[in-house]
């Protein structure tokens, strides 16, 4: 299976990405906030002021979420792998 990312995607992606709160996280889920992920407009220049660990960090959160959100199952050395938690993002 080969995953193939819509544009939505990559809006939902980007802004798991720049939401470092559980409550950030969940206002990009609701439509009538300002952090709405649809708003994103993907094809506009970011300018990335984090340091190397700190996106390192955040990109691994956003893709396990997404993961999570997507209905997708990850597997190591045959044991299912608890992709909202690997999140890290705050309960």
């Amino acid at each position: 299976m080969i995953v193939q990312l819509s544009n939505d995607d990559y809006q939902e992606l980007f802004a798991l990405f720049t939401s470092t709160t559980r409550e950030e996280l969940e206002q990009i889920y609701m439509a009538n906030s300002q952090d709405y992920f649809r708003n994103e407009k993907v094809l506009e220049e970011y300018e990335l002021t984090q340091e190397k660990g700190e996106f390192a960090l955040d990109a691994w959160r956003a893709v396990m979420y997404f993961l999570h959100r997507h209905g997708f199952v990850l597997s190591k050395d045959g044991q299912v792998v608890d992709l909202e938690q690997s999140s890290g993002y705050d309960r």
